[in-house]
């Protein structure tokens, strides 16, 4: 049986600072996405099997970090990127907190693409599209672009080296990229989970 079936114990708590009470505007969709994540995501092979609270905060919680970073840099106010979204990861928490801004959720999976169609649809979500397609396909000049574990932010560095005016916002263990400062301005955002847990995000920009 699926350890998403048994709630014991789960907390919703945001974890998140200065927060407040804009969360709750937007926690039952999110605790909706979070369901789904237990039953679509995992039954159809979005995701792999993990206990409740795992998928709350590693999932969910680490994606609404991606969406603080987002609310504060310049050249997002177009199309958002998520590049092998997978679950829809980060993408679908960041869209739900942030319906004024537009999403592009990229998977090279034909059957992940038709699963988050669907979930497009049932979640309501009109600043989202999914988008059938490698990654590679669109990486283009002056984008803004997002990934949790998708790609390291070395690769990262590779991919994106020929490049205008792009941002990229990746998952990192925090470990020194040694990039090229006359190309790439690099900052390492670090946050916690469960008050203990440590994680990093790189907002990686290409001069």
């Amino acid at each position: 049986s699926c350890f998403c079936s048994r709630r014991r114990r789960m907390t919703f708590e945001p974890q998140i600072p200065d927060w407040g009470n804009e969360y709750k505007n937007y926690l039952e969709r999110l605790k909706s996405y979070h369901d789904w994540l237990c039953k679509t995501g995992i039954n159809n092979g979005l995701i792999s099997e993990k206990p409740l609270q795992y998928i709350w905060d590693e999932f969910i919680v680490h994606s609404l970090y991606f969406g603080k970073i987002l609310q504060n840099i310049k050249n997002n106010d177009k199309n958002i990127y998520d590049l092998g979204t997978g679950g829809g990861i980060p993408g679908i928490p960041i869209a739900l907190t942030n319906p004024n801004k537009l999403f592009t959720l990229v998977d090279i999976s034909e059957s992940r693409a038709f699963e988050l169609q669907r979930l497009k649809n049932i979640l309501n979500l009109e600043n989202v599209e999914v988008l059938n397609e490698s990654a590679d396909a669109v990486l283009t000049d002056n984008n803004t672009y997002i990934s949790r574990c998708f790609i390291s932010s070395k690769d990262v560095l590779k991919n994106i080296k020929q490049l205008k005016n792009v941002t990229y916002i990746v998952s990192s263990n925090g470990e020194n990229l040694n990039e090229n400062k006359e190309k790439f301005h690099v900052k390492q955002e670090k946050f916690t989970i469960n008050s203990t847990n440590i994680r990093h995000i790189d907002v990686i920009n290409v001069k």
